[in-house]
């Protein structure tokens, strides 16, 4: 080997083979263009932490964590058939995962990460390889806020990716080493962007009005002015207060005074509901479960809700705590079912989702009229519901309504078939015991 081909083999020794390089800029408005070696910081106000304390947001936060911390999850062969040879390992994977570090359980890492998720746009957990075989690998939740990411990442995977700034320092981090799961991903950032970012003005508007709508019921005064009239001078109108206090102010009497020439009532400013700018509120409130993608009903708003409305908005906020688990998923068999143990398209982690009483007898209806049809077979409709197929063959068959007898499923199909056709065969014709007196003749 010559030296120019030790060189060009030693340049490209970094490089996934036959990868071709990019001739476009990743984020050229934001980030500078090419050669950018820095780590960026996301753009983003400080203070969504303490916004995200403000009782709609965490309502709205609340519902979806609780959402996807609800669902039941495995870790198993995506073929039937290997689910015997994968066993131990998918026990490993799982038993890792219910106890992800020595301070966390499943269920609160998948909390800090979905919380992240929807207040800083991306969860954020390093990933460690260990030396334990039971244990192979553990899962530590970051502050996202403290992860930086290099816009010019050149998709090696030896490559930094991420940097974590802490007191003044930085801790460089590889692709494998960090699960970096974004919300809403665009192509003009790497950053994602969160729910709470887009309602950012809207709750502080909220937060605003109903501050001051507390201060109003706190310090309640009476938005009316009382005009004595013309002639009345200081003495009467000190008088007059003196009677108001002593003789009308919590007695529960109706008040009647006399003497006083155009005397007038003058309002300052609506006394009811509207004082307190209740119908702003709940425009608001509607305005982060829109951002949210969950019902407004989910965060107190009855208003205009009846049980078509309530059962579509509900379906729509489960389809959302679907959508986010299902980053979720996609990223832990990216990293550690692909990353760590190359098990990619042969073991999966999935959620179990739950479906309603009305759409199991919805799709349970669908299912009997297409047997009925002959359209599908058992088996197909056994395997769209995630059992296995009938033993010995039994649901390979179209089932159609001339052909519904009662069998015996311990024995196989051939063996059915068999009893049927010879039961079916017509016995053999018998001489004619009668005959005609020309014969007998």
């Amino acid at each position: 080997m010559g030296v120019r081909q030790w060189v060009i083999n030693w340049l490209e020794a970094g490089r996934t083979k036959k990868e071709p390089e990019r001739q476009t800029d990743v984020y050229p408005y934001q980030y500078g263009g090419k050669g950018n070696k820095q780590s960026t910081p996301k753009r983003t106000p400080a203070n969504l932490r303490l916004l995200s304390e403000s009782p709609i947001p965490r309502r709205a936060i609340n519902v979806i964590k609780t959402g996807i911390t609800r669902l039941n999850w495995s870790v198993t062969a995506i073929n039937e058939d290997d689910t015997e040879r994968y066993s131990e390992l998918c026990k490993i994977i799982e038993n890792t995962l219910l106890k992800p570090n020595p301070a966390d359980t499943f269920r609160s890492w998948i909390e800090q990460t979905v919380e992240d998720m929807l207040v800083c746009s991306a969860g954020s957990t390093e990933v460690l390889k260990s030396g334990d075989s039971l244990r192979p690998f553990r899962m530590y939740p970051t502050d996202t806020f403290s992860i930086e990411l290099y816009p010019e990442w050149d998709g090696k995977p030896d490559s930094y990716r991420y940097a974590q700034r802490a007191n003044g320092k930085y801790v460089h981090l590889t692709s494998g080493e960090l699960m970096y799961i974004r919300m809403n991903p665009r192509t003009n950032t790497p950053f994602g962007l969160s729910p709470l970012e887009t309602v950012w003005e809207s709750v502080n508007n909220f937060i605003d009005t109903h501050r001051a709508a507390g201060k109003q019921t706190r310090n309640p005064f009476l938005r009316k002015l009382l005009n004595l009239g013309k002639s009345s001078d200081a003495k009467m109108v000190d008088r007059f207060r003196s009677y108001w206090a002593n003789e009308v102010m919590g007695q529960g009497q109706i008040p009647i005074v006399g003497g006083f020439d155009g005397t007038s009532v003058l309002d300052f400013g609506a006394t009811d509901d509207k004082a307190l700018y209740i119908e702003w509120q709940r425009f608001l409130i509607e305005i982060v479960a829109l951002a949210f993608d969950i019902s407004p009903k989910k965060l107190g708003q009855t208003k205009d809700v009846n049980r078509s409305t309530a059962d579509s908005e509900d379906e729509d906020t489960n389809s959302t705590v679907q959508s986010i688990a299902e980053n979720i998923v996609e990223h832990i068999n990216n990293h550690i079912i692909d990353g760590i143990f190359k098990m990619g398209g042969k073991i999966e982690f999935k959620f179990l989702y739950a479906t309603s009483l009305k759409d199991q007898k919805l799709k349970a209806d669908i299912d009997a009229i297409y047997l009925d049809r002959g359209v599908d077979t058992i088996d197909e409709v056994r395997d769209s519901r995630g059992k296995k197929a009938l033993p010995n063959g039994h649901g390979e068959v179209i089932m159609l309504p001339t052909n519904r007898d009662v069998i015996d499923i311990n024995k196989k199909r051939d063996e059915i078939e068999k009893a049927k056709n010879k039961s079916n065969q017509k016995d053999p014709p018998q001489p004619d015991n009668f005959s005609n007196g020309d014969d007998a003749a």
